[in-house]
């Protein structure tokens, strides 16, 4: 069970981090069941072939028990050759059980391969730490599921034997051919069954591993906290670092104003300075803009520093949406340019007036720019 406080999902890294200690959501039933499934198609595909091939052995030696020499050595040989023929004709059973309980394990928990829980710790070795174990609610549920599957073979074993009871009785009867008929049926019977149970019981047993597992790894509200912060940084620092480097940021535009052509105004809330490359290999680009306090800075280091004001809300509006060093869009090309044009038609024409410098406005298109009006 989880511990108190602990109510909270396990996260992605604290999932990954247990299944690095080999700590994953697997029904060892699941391995069980498929195990002896596999067992029992393999018997039931090549059970024939097995089973001939064991009768010839038995032929063969029983038949010849009294023709061998027995030596010490001749009955090692015999051992060892009738171990490796046994395990021949067993080599299929063998070989579909062990590629089962890999694939058992992939489906569970995917291709995971950790020697985390072979590394030695003291804890298993520690006494109380033992007692523990052998007392935990795990070992409870461990021991009611050996006692659960004791029951459930214990069960089909017995009635289905009590159904034949009077064929068992009559076996001393029966020919070879006979025999083995009887005992493989009945086998066949006394497998489908279990086999059937326990698809079953694994089935259970895997939803209950699986919710023990994230429930053995739920996390407190301030473990979440923590990973959070490991893993994204604390919000706070986050914050003062954006907040710095926005800071930055104006710092460096507000040093590209003095560099500016133009300042395009609405006039009020919008503030936005052009420069033009004068190689004439791009178009005009966005050295600085802002909105409010800042449209009121810019054109104040404007002012400062000598560059035109021009005002031109339905321009200003549309490039204050441009991001900084941005080339004005085609579109605005004729705007723009009649624009400079005047700038730089009024540069050398500037008279003082009280707090600040004026430009004598000169006649423009008004179907290009409707919005002129200028300070410096």
């Amino acid at each position: 069970m989880a511990e108190p406080g602990k109510t909270e999902k396990p996260t992605p890294k604290k999932k990954e981090e247990a299944r690095k200690k080999g700590q994953v959501a697997k029904s060892q039933e699941i391995n069980s069941t498929l195990n002896v499934m596999a067992g029992f198609i393999m018997l039931l595909v090549a059970g024939e072939y097995m089973m001939f091939g064991i009768k010839q052995l038995a032929a063969y030696y029983w038949g010849n028990a009294f023709v061998f020499k027995m030596t010490e050595e001749s009955v090692n040989l015999m051992i060892q050759s009738l171990v490796v023929k046994m395990l021949l004709l067993m080599a299929p059973l063998f070989a579909a059980v062990f590629i089962t309980a890999i694939v058992s394990n992939v489906i569970q928990v995917g291709f995971h391969i950790t020697f985390e829980p072979l590394k030695p710790k003291i804890s298993n070795i520690n006494p109380v730490q033992g007692m523990k174990r052998m007392f935990s609610l795990r070992s409870f549920v461990e021991l009611i599921k050996s006692i659960i599957k004791i029951g459930i073979i214990g069960y089909i074993f017995w009635s289905t034997v009590r159904k034949v009871m009077n064929d068992i009785f009559m076996t001393p009867l029966m020919d070879m051919e006979t025999y083995f008929s009887f005992a493989a049926g009945t086998a066949l019977k006394l497998a489908s069954k279990i086999v059937g149970a326990f698809i079953v019981f694994s089935l259970v047993d895997f939803l209950y591993q699986k919710w023990q597992y994230n429930d053995n790894l739920k996390m407190s509200k301030q473990e979440v906290k923590d990973e959070y912060k490991q893993l994204e940084g604390d919000p706070l620092i986050k914050s003062r670092i954006r907040s710095i480097q926005r800071e930055m940021a104006r710092k460096r535009m507000i040093s590209e104003i003095p560099q500016a052509d133009v300042v395009i105004t609405n006039p009020t809330h919008v503030a936005v300075a052009l420069k033009y490359d004068e190689s004439g290999e791009k178009a005009p680009f966005i050295v600085a803009k802002g909105m409010n306090f800042m449209a009121e800075k810019i054109k104040e280091i404007a002012r400062k520093n000598r560059v035109v004001i021009v005002e031109n809300p339905p321009l200003a509006r549309t490039l204050v949406k441009l991001e900084l060093g941005w080339e004005i869009p085609p579109e605005m090309f004729q705007a723009v340019a009649e624009i400079l044009a005047f700038v730089y038609q009024t540069k050398g024409k500037i008279r003082l007036d009280e707090n600040e410098k004026k430009v004598d406005n000169k006649p423009l298109r008004d179907d290009i720019i409707p919005y002129i009006g200028g300070s410096l």
